[in-house]
Protein backbone atom coordinates (compact mmCIF):
# COMPACT_ATOMS: atom_id res chain seq x y z
CA UNK A 1 0.00 0.00 0.00
CA UNK A 2 1.13 3.32 -0.86
CA UNK A 3 -0.07 6.69 0.61
CA UNK A 4 -0.06 9.95 -2.09
CA UNK A 5 -0.05 13.35 0.02
CA UNK A 6 -2.86 15.30 0.26
CA UNK A 7 -4.82 17.97 1.85
CA UNK A 8 -6.30 17.38 5.50
CA UNK A 9 -9.54 16.53 4.13
CA UNK A 10 -8.57 13.29 1.63
CA UNK A 11 -6.63 10.33 1.97
CA UNK A 12 -5.30 8.93 -1.18
CA UNK A 13 -4.14 5.34 -1.08
CA UNK A 14 -2.60 3.14 -3.78
CA UNK A 15 -3.40 -0.50 -2.83
CA UNK A 16 -1.00 -2.85 -4.73
CA UNK A 17 -3.41 -5.95 -3.60
CA UNK A 18 -6.46 -4.28 -5.68
CA UNK A 19 -4.21 -2.55 -8.13
CA UNK A 20 -7.09 0.69 -7.36
CA UNK A 21 -6.31 3.88 -6.36
CA UNK A 22 -8.55 4.16 -3.05
CA UNK A 23 -9.46 7.89 -1.91
CA UNK A 24 -11.54 8.80 1.24
CA UNK A 25 -13.13 12.15 1.86
CA UNK A 26 -12.56 12.54 5.75
CA UNK A 27 -15.03 15.19 5.75
CA UNK A 28 -17.65 17.51 4.26
CA UNK A 29 -15.82 19.81 1.85
CA UNK A 30 -16.41 22.82 -0.15
CA UNK A 31 -17.36 23.43 -3.33
CA UNK A 32 -13.40 24.32 -3.51
CA UNK A 33 -12.24 21.68 -1.97
CA UNK A 34 -14.00 19.37 -3.63
CA UNK A 35 -12.78 20.44 -6.73
CA UNK A 36 -9.01 19.89 -5.60
CA UNK A 37 -9.91 16.92 -4.11
CA UNK A 38 -10.61 15.61 -7.68
CA UNK A 39 -7.46 16.56 -8.61
CA UNK A 40 -5.26 15.35 -6.34
CA UNK A 41 -7.08 11.87 -7.22
CA UNK A 42 -6.40 12.67 -11.05
CA UNK A 43 -2.68 13.22 -10.07
CA UNK A 44 -2.69 10.00 -7.68
CA UNK A 45 -4.20 8.19 -10.46
CA UNK A 46 -1.72 9.17 -13.20
CA UNK A 47 1.66 8.61 -10.46
CA UNK A 48 0.19 4.94 -10.00
CA UNK A 49 -0.52 4.53 -13.53
CA UNK A 50 -4.07 3.25 -12.56
CA UNK A 51 -7.33 3.71 -14.25
CA UNK A 52 -9.36 1.92 -11.31
CA UNK A 53 -10.38 4.03 -8.56
CA UNK A 54 -12.70 3.69 -5.65
CA UNK A 55 -13.92 7.46 -4.44
CA UNK A 56 -15.47 6.96 -0.77
CA UNK A 57 -17.72 9.93 -0.50
CA UNK A 58 -19.53 8.71 2.70
CA UNK A 59 -18.46 11.24 5.24
CA UNK A 60 -18.79 14.12 2.43
CA UNK A 61 -21.90 16.07 1.71
CA UNK A 62 -23.56 16.06 -1.81
CA UNK A 63 -21.57 18.79 -3.82
CA UNK A 64 -23.41 21.76 -4.80
CA UNK A 65 -24.91 21.88 -8.47
CA UNK A 66 -22.31 23.77 -10.06
CA UNK A 67 -20.33 21.47 -8.99
CA UNK A 68 -21.77 18.44 -9.52
CA UNK A 69 -21.83 19.39 -13.34
CA UNK A 70 -18.24 20.87 -13.18
CA UNK A 71 -17.61 17.11 -12.22
CA UNK A 72 -20.13 15.05 -14.85
CA UNK A 73 -19.38 17.19 -17.88
CA UNK A 74 -16.02 19.16 -17.25
CA UNK A 75 -13.90 16.63 -15.34
CA UNK A 76 -14.67 13.02 -15.52
CA UNK A 77 -15.02 13.74 -19.50
CA UNK A 78 -11.46 14.46 -19.63
CA UNK A 79 -10.43 11.73 -17.12
CA UNK A 80 -9.38 9.21 -20.35
CA UNK A 81 -7.12 11.86 -22.55
CA UNK A 82 -5.36 12.71 -18.89
CA UNK A 83 -4.96 9.03 -18.06
CA UNK A 84 -4.34 7.97 -21.58
CA UNK A 85 -6.95 4.88 -20.91
CA UNK A 86 -10.47 4.78 -19.90
CA UNK A 87 -10.99 5.46 -16.31
CA UNK A 88 -13.29 3.06 -14.17
CA UNK A 89 -15.02 5.18 -10.86
CA UNK A 90 -16.58 3.51 -8.26
CA UNK A 91 -18.31 5.93 -5.95
CA UNK A 92 -18.97 4.59 -2.58
CA UNK A 93 -21.89 6.43 -1.00
CA UNK A 94 -23.82 7.12 2.34
CA UNK A 95 -27.42 5.87 1.35
CA UNK A 96 -29.10 9.43 1.73
CA UNK A 97 -25.88 10.95 -0.42
CA UNK A 98 -27.01 7.92 -3.50
CA UNK A 99 -30.56 9.24 -2.81
CA UNK A 100 -29.45 12.37 -3.76
CA UNK A 101 -27.46 11.84 -6.67
CA UNK A 102 -30.89 9.33 -7.74
CA UNK A 103 -32.84 12.65 -8.09
CA UNK A 104 -29.89 13.78 -10.60
CA UNK A 105 -31.38 12.80 -14.05
CA UNK A 106 -27.62 12.98 -15.49
CA UNK A 107 -26.23 10.29 -13.24
CA UNK A 108 -28.16 7.42 -14.95
CA UNK A 109 -27.34 8.86 -18.23
CA UNK A 110 -24.17 8.97 -17.66
CA UNK A 111 -24.35 5.12 -15.97
CA UNK A 112 -26.13 4.28 -19.38
CA UNK A 113 -24.45 5.39 -21.95
CA UNK A 114 -21.00 4.89 -23.73
CA UNK A 115 -18.48 7.06 -22.09
CA UNK A 116 -14.91 7.41 -22.23
CA UNK A 117 -15.21 6.51 -18.31
CA UNK A 118 -17.80 4.12 -16.19
CA UNK A 119 -19.05 4.91 -12.77
CA UNK A 120 -21.07 3.47 -10.42
CA UNK A 121 -22.47 4.48 -7.43
CA UNK A 122 -22.69 1.54 -4.07
CA UNK A 123 -23.50 1.78 -0.49
CA UNK A 124 -21.65 -1.32 0.41
CA UNK A 125 -17.87 -1.78 -0.17
CA UNK A 126 -17.78 -4.79 -1.18
CA UNK A 127 -19.94 -4.25 -3.66
CA UNK A 128 -17.69 -1.28 -4.93
CA UNK A 129 -14.72 -3.00 -4.77
CA UNK A 130 -16.28 -6.51 -6.58
CA UNK A 131 -17.57 -4.00 -9.37
CA UNK A 132 -13.73 -2.68 -9.93
CA UNK A 133 -12.56 -5.78 -10.05
CA UNK A 134 -14.85 -7.03 -12.46
CA UNK A 135 -14.18 -4.12 -14.74
CA UNK A 136 -10.24 -4.93 -14.18
CA UNK A 137 -10.70 -8.31 -15.61
CA UNK A 138 -13.29 -7.37 -18.86
CA UNK A 139 -10.42 -5.37 -19.84
CA UNK A 140 -7.81 -8.17 -19.36
CA UNK A 141 -10.15 -10.54 -21.15
CA UNK A 142 -12.39 -8.80 -23.69
CA UNK A 143 -15.55 -10.26 -24.98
Amino acid sequence: MQQFSTPDYLTITYRDDLRMVVARWLRPTSSVETREGYNFILKAGIHFKCPYWLLDGRRRLPADAETTNWGLFEFFPQLSAQMGQRVYLSQLLSPSYQQATDAIPAFHQLESTSQTYQMRRFNDEALAVEWLRTRQQHVLQPS
